[in-house]
Parts: structure tokens; C-alpha cells; sequence
């Protein structure tokens, strides 16, 4: 791990708050954990403390240390109690302070911050609330900050005080997950950030992940096999006069459908008792079933989502009983999204509405094209009627990752939007592939990792952090380049969409002219050796453009190209779109 200890405009105001706190040496209840080296305080977690809640402890005292050079002592609340406690999690001291906290309340995730006298409680609701209390302490107060897995900020002092607290958190999503390869990584990094979702490699250390069963999504082929289509067309989609086999969706009025269902969910359920969401969702395909009985229902309700609804909710009740802590979800997705009129998805039912038609380049509150009003009447209708609402969110350009993608300032006003409509839970799909790495990759899934755990989190001021400490002395001109993209859409009359080609209206000639300018600047003005290569990475989006709608020729393309493929193979990029390999698109692009 490379600590950097940064003097660079996005860390500086951090520094001054984390001074003015050393410095309330007669600030009234105030805990001085360090002075001048030394401490009084010591940790203390329960005997029998969950994984989470001793590694909660570690974490607090390998990162005092790092800040202080004080290690601080962690102890059992088998000891008697002392004066200078920090009291961690559910333990036997805490029980014995006055107004324990309301555990039903927290949730899974939630915790209390409290100086009590010259005591400081973290405690949450378990498996992970008390860890993310730590994480919370760790960034707020003492002003660590970890931007990549590799890149982390820790100030030093030798005195650290901390004023009066007296603080709640319980986070607005119960589910959050940023699913791009920077977040997937490192399981350590994705829960500092406080994301709990089905893709992150999360132990019972970290409080465990959201799993769900079967992975991820689009599982109606694992439920009835296409290869039963030869002996029972009947279980598949009736379409222009015929049952049709292949990657389609099923009948789901047919009753031995449904009994194959509920058959292979509870078998899932057996094979798979860690999961507490199992998927029984539509594939990635138009080619519902229009039967009679399917069609009926559909046409009384005003949605093809009728019949996928009345399906779920059935393997939902069945398996209800005897599993009440495991939930069903289904996609509200393309021809599903709109609601029936009156079916209802039941209690442990969740419904994950896709946002996939949308402009990115503008909030989906205000933006004034069809797809965002059509998605905005969507959610509006599901918000009284789902009582556990999903989104899954798109964040790339997922038919060219190096693409610039003008979406950074809409996505706060993106995920207070769904959380104002009753979401509990956020997908956020990314740049997933192997190597990672699309455009501006590292600094979305940071600001998104935020915004999931606090939608009203100062984005600007993380985003200043980040560009500074991952890019040095070349922040300015990467800031001047991200200002230069998204003043392409400010007109809010040019849009951005997941699929935008490298034509798209936003990515004019002179916008690249410029851009590539500014870029080349900020490579001239980078730190050393490892801060130019991040910015020769941040490159790569305006170079693919100029590549991909030849606006290079000759020589010089052929150099752009190799010059290109040489950092993209360095950074370990694999792909270059969801579908394509970075090796399939260099032969296509004629690379030797």
C-alpha cells in the first residue's frame, strides 16, 4: 500500500480541519485519544465478538497508528472497565452505560458515534454496522482516505482530539453495489468504502456481502433448461403463431413452468444457504410469451410485466414460509418496466427497474428527453406499489469503454433521485471486465462508492481529493479536460447514452483538438514515472476517438495506434468493449 502524504489543493482543507481539532485543547467533552505520542486509551470489543468486530478493532488500531505512531491496545470486556475506553460493538462495558442503542434500529449496517464522558462508543448493528462506524471515524475525523487500492492518504500527528459526538447513521441503501473491476479487486478496499454487494469478495471479517443465487441475473434458462424445448415446446414462447425455442423468455401461465420453478429455487436454496436473494428474472432478451392466458393477463394490466409478476410472486409465496429470510428479485427491465395496473409484488419480492434506455449526460429529474421522461413515470408508478425497490444504473459506455463519457455530473443528482423514490438498493453497473480500467474508471467507482454509502456526501470535495492525490501537479489540467467534456452536453439538448458510437455529438473534432491539448499538459506536468502513466491512461478515451472515427491517418496513425495499444496492455485492459477484446479490436484496427 503507497500512503502519500499530499499538500495538494483537494487535501489542504482536510488538513486545516484535522488541525483545528488538535488544536481544541479546551473544547468542552472533547476525547484527546493521542497527545504528544502517548495514550490513555485502550480498545475493547466483546469475548465473543463477531469476525466483523474484531477486525473492526484491527482496523481502528492499525490505522491510529498510522496516523499517530500510538498503538493502542485492544482488550475483551472480560477486563474491568476503565476511564479511557473506546467501546466497540455489543460488548458487556456498553450494556452498562446508560441509553444502549437501538439495535432493531440499526439494521445490518447502521451504528451510534458517541463521546460518552471521556468514553468514545462505536457500536452498530451487526454483521457490519460496527466496522462501518470505524471506517466512518477513520475518514471524518481523522481524515484517511484510501483512492485505490493501492493509494491511500494518511495524516500524521502526534495529537489527535476528538470534539463532542453524538451521531446516528443508518444508510439510505440497504444494498450497495458499484460493479466496476477497480471496486471487485480487493475485498479490503470495497469494505473501507462500505459496499456490501453480491460481487465483492467479502469475508465474515468484512461482515459478509448481499449473495445472491443464481448469479446474477437473467436466470430463466437455469430454471426450465432451453434443452426442454424438443419434449415440451409447450414450456416456451408462443410468438407470431408458434412456440419458439432458443435464448427466449418461457410460458409463465403454464403450470408445469411454475412447478419446475419453485423445484429449482428451493434446490438453490439448499445448494446455496448463504444466499438470502435468489434471482428468478427475465434473459437479456425481447420474445415474451404471448399465449392466450399470458396475453389475457398482459393486456387487462397494461404491461407484459402482469404475467412475469404473477409468476415470481408464486415462487415467492411458495418458498415464503419456510425460508422467510430469503427474497426473490426480478427485473423491471425494457418490456417489463412498467407496472401492472393492479398486481402487486409481494412482501419478499424485490423488483430491480433497469434504467437502461436513459441519457446519462443530464439528471434523470430534469433531463427533457422521451427515454428519461418515460423512466421518470416508471419509478414515480412503481415507488407506492413495490416495497422493495431496486435499480440497477449504468455508468460506462458499455459498446466502448475508452470512450469519453460525459455522465460525472449527473451522477449525484442520478442517486438521490432514486432514493427520494424509495429505492433500497443500487446496482451500479461499470466497466466489469478483467482488466478493468475504463475510461476515467478509478475515480467513478470512488465517487459512486460515496455516493451509495451518502447520496448528500460533498462530491465536489471528493473529487478534488481524488485528482489530486492521483494526479499530483497534473490535477488541473485533468480537471480542465473533465470541465471540457461536460460542457460538450451543458446545452442539455445533447445527449449520452450507454451504446454512443464514437460519432456522437459530444465528441466533436474540436473538442478532441482541445482535450488531447490539455491531456498532453497534464502529462508534462505529472510528478514522476507512475503519476505520467495514470495520466497517459486518462489519454487513452480522446486517442480511441481520433483512432476509431480515423481522424489520424498514415504514419501517424500507426503510431497513435501502437502507442495506444502499448499502455492499454500495460494497464492490463482486456476489453475495449463489453463484447470486444482488446486484441479482437487491434486486429481490426490493422495493428501488426
Amino acid at each position: 500500500m503507497l500512503t502519500q502524504h499530499l499538500p495538494t489543493r483537494g487535501l489542504e482543507l482536510l488538513a486545516l480541519s484535522l488541525l483545528l481539532a488538535a488544536t481544541a485543547r479546551t473544547a468542552p467533552a472533547a476525547l484527546t485519544l493521542v497527545d504528544e505520542g502517548r495514550s490513555s486509551y485502550r480498545i475493547v470489543v466483546a469475548a465473543d465478538a463477531i469476525a466483523s468486530e474484531a477486525y473492526a478493532a484491527e482496523e481502528l488500531q492499525r490505522y491510529l497508528e498510522k496516523v499517530t505512531g500510538v498503538k493502542l491496545p485492544i482488550v475483551k470486556d472480560s477486563e474491568p472497565p476503565a476511564t479511557h475506553d473506546i467501546l466497540l460493538g455489543d460488548n458487556a462495558h456498553l450494556r452498562k452505560l446508560e441509553a444502549a442503542p437501538d439495535w432493531k434500529k440499526l439494521g445490518t449496517d447502521g451504528f451510534v458515534l458517541e463521546t460518552r464522558g471521556p468514553r468514545l462508543v462505536i457500536a452498530g448493528g451487526k454483521p457490519r454496522g460496527t466496522l462501518y462506524g470505524v471506517y466512518t471515524l477513520l475518514e471524518e475525523r481523522l481524515g484517511v482516505r484510501w483512492f485505490t487500492p493501492e493509494l491511500e492518504h494518511v495524516p500524521r500527528t502526534n495529537r489527535v482530539v476528538l470534539a463532542e459526538v453524538a451521531e446516528t447513521r443508518i444508510p439510505a441503501l440497504e444494498y450497495r453495489e458499484v460493479f466496476w473491476t477497480e471496486m471487485m479487486r480487493n475485498a479490503d478496499f470495497a469494505a473501507r468504502h462500505r459496499l456490501n454487494g453480491h460481487h465483492y469478495a467479502l469475508e465474515q471479517r468484512h461482515g459478509g456481502r448481499r449473495v445472491f443465487y443464481f448469479p446474477f441475473v437473467h436466470s430463466f434458462d437455469s430454471l426450465v433448461p432451453p434443452d426442454l424445448f424438443k419434449e415440451h415446446p409447450e414450456y416456451f414462447p408462443f410468438i407470431n403463431g408458434q412456440r419458439v425455442g432458443g435464448y427466449v423468455q418461457r410460458c409463465l401461465s403454464n403450470p408445469d413452468v411454475i412447478k419446475l420453478a419453485i423445484a429449482r429455487v428451493r434446490q438453490w436454496i439448499r445448494e446455496h444457504p448463504e444466499a438470502s436473494i435468489i434471482s428468478v428474472s427475465q434473459n437479456d432478451v425481447g420474445k415474451w410469451c404471448q399465449c392466450e392466458k399470458c396475453k389475457a393477463l398482459d393486456d387487462a394490466e397494461g404491461s407484459p410485466c402482469a404475467s412475469l409478476l404473477r409468476f415470481v410472486n408464486t415462487i415467492a409465496e411458495a418458498i415464503e414460509a419456510d425460508h422467510p429470510n430469503v427474497r426473490i428479485d426480478t427485473l423491471a427491465y425494457q418490456y417489463t418496466r412498467k407496472p401492472p395496473k393492479t398486481l402487486r409484488p409481494r412482501n419478499n419480492v424485490i423488483i430491480r427497474l433497469c434504467s437502461i434506455e436513459c441519457c446519462f449526460a443530464h439528471p434523470l429529474a430534469t433531463c427533457e428527453s422521451e427515454a428519461n421522461r418515460r423512466f421518470r413515470d416508471d419509478i414515480i408508478a412503481w415507488q407506492p406499489v413495490a416495497p422493495l425497490l431496486y435499480v440497477w444504473d449504468y455508468t460506462p459506455n458499455f459498446a466502448h469503454y475508452q470512450q469519453p463519457f460525459p455522465n460525472f455530473n449527473a451522477l449525484q443528482a442520478n442517486v438521490q433521485f432514486f432514493v427520494a423514490h424509495g429505492v433500497k438498493g443500487l446496482f451500479e453497473q461499470g466497466n466489469y471486465s478483467p482488466g478493468g480500467f475504463g475510461e476515467m474508471g478509478p475515480l467513478r467507482a470512488y465517487l459512486l462508492a460515496k455516493l451509495l454509502w451518502n447520496p448528500d456526501t460533498n462530491l465536489r470535495q471528493h473529487q478534488d481529493e481524488f485528482l489530486s492525490a492521483y494526479y499530483g501537479k497534473a490535477a488541473d489540467s485533468i480537471r480542465a479536460y473533465l470541465e471540457l467534456l461536460h460542457r460538450q452536453v451543458r446545452d442539455g439538448k445533447t445527449h449520452a447514452h450507454i451504446f454512443d458510437p464514437p460519432t456522437a455529438g459530444y465528441l466533436k473534432p474540436e473538442f478532441l483538438s482541445e482535450a488531447d491539448t490539455l491531456l498532453a499538459q497534464a502529462e508534462k506536468a505529472a510528478d514522476d514515472d507512475a503519476v505520467r502513466f495514470r495520466v497517459q491512461v486518462a489519454r487513452l478515451p480522446v486517442w480511441y476517438v481520433q483512432l476509431a472515427t480515423k481522424r489520424v491517418e498514415g504514419d501517424a496513425r500507426a503510431g497513435l495506434l501502437k502507442r495506444f495499444l502499448e499502455i492499454a496492455r500495460k494497464t492490463g485492459i482486456s476489453h475495449i468493449s463489453e463484447g470486444q477484446t482488446l486484441d479482437q479490436w487491434a486486429k481490426k484496427m490493422g495493428a501488426e
